[in-house]
């Protein structure tokens, strides 16, 4: 049988023509799927891209109802996880009447708050969880006390009632003050104390321009006042720091100072707690003092420095009441009682016979040991009147 080339080579063309056509059509496939596939990529892409950002949408949507745009910006450059413990923080701030947007804004200290946020940090309150207790036993006391009438007063009827969101901004300034005034109270180290101090004082200063912002707009601030928890809990924080070591918290958890038997380092205190020879840290020194913005701390202030006023007074006519009983129980009896031993047994210094006695000499007498701590020591002032003044650890009172 004859070997036909004609039919091998025809045979063999056709074979390779569809050897072709199939590498072709497997390719085309091949091409299909991996467009098919690079198209779904992209829809798969398109879609997560679409709900990345519908998510991100609902993100920035609640958290504009507790954040200012600048707030949202930021807390959303952290993340999705951030961006949820801000909502949450936002949400538990807003039922309980404060504003997240204020905590937002208050200074971040190594000792954690219940009131300061701090995006990268979400532990809560103090690590102590005693501590936080009462410490929000403290502010919630100042919260339910914040005002919420709906009745205005009559200076409402020339001025606008503040908005609903700067009320709790108000109301948060405020917690975190107290908060800070019970943390100080309670610092463990100069260093942290310092801290402390440093975020109240910053605070303070965000507080009194917030409230001046406010006053300016023409709302009325006498609806943003301070609680009586509030400036109780401010007072009570100079007087602990300043008269450490006579001061106790009672059980309405205000501070109860041991005047009586320290009236010669208490009552000195009391005016340093008032006014610093520092020239700063007093209550009278205190950047809310005099403020218009803030009349009900003033006049808190105030009162605190009339009843130490008086205390003053009535200490001294007691200790003269009490010289002149023994002057005269001395006389009754015919007792021979010397100027020096009634002086000793009731703490009063009169002036004797013809003696000129001025306070300068009171001062000098106090300055070398004649006259004693607590001791009411009487001189004339320069239109000839007897007055009394008081001997304390370290300067006269008069």
């Amino acid at each position: 049988m004859g070997f036909n080339f004609g039919a091998f080579v025809g045979g063999a063309s056709d074979n390779l023509v569809n050897m072709i056509k199939e590498k072709e059509a497997q390719l085309y496939e091949e091409q299909k799927d991996e467009k098919e596939r690079l198209r779904e990529a992209r829809v798969e892409a398109t879609r997560k891209r679409q709900a990345d950002e519908e998510e991100a949408k609902g993100l920035m949507e609640s958290l504009s109802l507790h954040y200012t745009p600048d707030q949202v910006k930021d807390i959303m450059s952290n993340g999705k996880a951030q961006a949820n413990y801000a909502i949450n923080h936002g949400e538990y701030m807003a039922g309980r009447g404060l504003s997240a947007s204020a905590s937002y804004s208050m200074p971040k200290v190594s000792v954690q708050s219940e009131f300061t946020f701090d995006i990268n940090d979400p532990r809560g309150s103090q690590v102590s969880s005693q501590m936080a207790a009462m410490e929000k036993e403290q502010v919630d006391k100042a919260i339910k006390e914040a005002p919420v009438d709906s009745t205005q007063p009559f200076i409402s009827r020339f001025t606008q009632p503040p908005r609903e969101d700067d009320v709790n901004k108000s109301k948060t300034f405020e917690a975190r003050l107290v908060e800070l005034d019970f943390q100080r109270s309670n610092a463990k180290s100069q260093e942290e104390l310092d801290e402390i101090d440093q975020a109240y004082n910053t605070t303070l200063d965000s507080y009194i321009k917030f409230k001046k912002e406010i006053s300016k707009s023409g709302a009325d601030t006498d609806m943003l006042g301070m609680t009586r928890t509030s400036i109780n809990a401010t007072i009570d924080g100079y007087l602990s720091r300043g008269l450490a070591d006579y001061a106790t918290k009672g059980a309405d958890d205000r501070i109860s100072i041991a005047f009586e038997g320290n009236e010669g380092t208490t009552y000195r205190l009391m005016n340093d707690a008032l006014v610093s020879p520092t020239g700063k840290g007093g209550l009278k020194q205190d950047q809310r003092y005099g403020d218009p913005n803030f009349k009900e701390f003033t006049n808190a202030v105030d009162g605190v420095e009339a009843a130490h006023n008086s205390r003053i007074a009535a200490y001294m006519q007691k200790t003269e009441v009490a010289y002149k009983s023994l002057v005269r129980e001395a006389t009754d009896n015919n007792a021979q009682e010397t100027y020096e031993s009634l002086v000793a047994a009731s703490g009063f210094v009169p002036i004797k016979g013809d003696e000129q006695r001025s306070i300068n000499d009171v001062q000098a007498g106090a300055n070398n040991g004649l006259y004693k701590k607590g001791q009411v020591v009487e001189y004339q002032d320069e239109n000839g009147n007897v007055r009394s003044a008081l001997v304390t650890d370290l300067d006269v009172i008069f």
